[in-house]
């Protein structure tokens, strides 16, 4: 073990502040010469160190080592339930709607909501209040809200000259929201406050089970779904974003399907070799809608006022009918929650979900 790197690593609460965690310390801080007074094993298979003149306390200073930091870093993985493959009977039969009270009270009502939120990508909550910052007070019990160019919170509800097609009346196919944007949002949320149109119903797909079932087809069909890149682009009112993803990856843990977002002009190589792989992916991404659009596959459901709905934007597609705005009104609150905001509630309430 180099000695620079161990006495770097001491976790005492001399180097390390006790109440945030943090270094007291750089790393360049440690001289490269350090001298070492004594060396021995612990009991419970670990180490300590006595280092001579120690730069931090200005005389001998002790470290002791757990058999842990000899072990390489490895990515935390949570212990968290197996998630659930849904289509739609499955939803109709799992489907949980959770009371606002219940949610807000953050005990055993927002603990099965987080768990099915988990589990299945999606819940709905019934009994919010009509106030436009309902949906902050349903984010803030996972954590802070993702604000994006659209604002910290924003409206889904038909206008003219719309600078997205979610604010109009027409029809909008299954997609997924942001993905021009480097870090686009991991749950998605929808409070209904208005919705007296003829139609307007909310349609949901599972993205990770239809990506499992492309997976079950050949080896090279799947291939066409996770080598080739899709670019988004949003470029409008001043604001100009564009990012890349496959539609599938290979560990299925996201999906990235947004045809209504998809930059005009995709990346083609001009020649027959080009073109017969463009042909391939085609007919695979074809495939992989029907997947998602087919009726026994797509849930679809009209919010009713007082309703939320809250999804795994990387999981779960959501879409809408079209309707008649000039038959009554139909008006969504929406706001967003970043993928390591959701991350990190699931982390420290995974031993109770």
């Amino acid at each position: 073990l180099d000695r620079h790197w161990l006495r770097d690593a001491c976790e005492c609460s001399q180097c390390v502040d006790p109440d945030s965690g943090q270094k007291n310390f750089g790393t360049c801080d440690v001289p490269t010469e350090l001298p070492i007074q004594e060396i021995s094993r612990t009991e419970d298979g670990g180490l300590q160190v006595v280092w001579k003149n120690d730069f931090l306390s200005s005389g001998d200073h002790v470290s002791r080592y757990s058999d842990v930091v000899f072990q390489s870093p490895r990515r935390i993985v949570l212990d968290l339930p197996t998630r659930t493959l849904w289509d739609k009977a499955t939803l109709e039969r799992d489907r949980l709607t959770i009371d606002y009270d219940e949610w807000i009270s953050g005990k055993d009502g927002f603990l099965s909501g987080l768990h099915r939120l988990h589990t299945h990508g999606i819940i709905f909550l019934r009994n919010v209040p009509s106030s436009e910052e309902s949906v902050v007070s349903i984010a803030n019990q996972i954590g802070n809200l993702q604000e994006t160019f659209y604002g910290r919170t924003w409206d889904v509800r038909s206008k003219p000259s719309a600078e997205n097609v979610a604010y109009t009346s027409s029809f909008l196919g299954l997609h997924q929201d942001l993905l021009y944007v480097r870090d686009s949002p991991r749950i998605q949320i929808l409070h209904c406050i208005e919705n007296t149109c003829e139609g307007g119903d909310s349609m949901f797909s599972d993205g990770v089970r239809a990506g499992h079932l492309m997976k079950l087809g050949p080896q090279h069909v799947f291939d066409n779904m996770t080598k080739r890149l899709i670019r988004y682009k949003y470029d409008k009112n001043g604001h100009h974003y564009q990012n890349t993803h496959p539609v599938l990856n290979e560990d299925l843990n996201v999906v990235h399907w947004s045809p209504p977002f998809q930059a005009l002009r995709q990346r083609v190589s001009k020649s027959e070799k080009g073109s017969t792989y463009y042909r391939k992916w085609l007919r695979t991404a074809t495939k992989f809608r029907q997947l998602l659009e087919e009726e026994h596959w797509m849930y679809r459901y009209k919010m009713k006022p007082g309703e939320c709905v809250l999804f795994d934007n990387k999981r779960v597609l959501h879409g809408r009918q079209a309707f008649d705005a000039a038959g009554g009104s139909r008006w969504l609150k929406g706001a967003y929650i970043a993928g390591d905001v959701f991350r990190s509630k699931l982390s420290t309430l995974s031993e109770q979900l």
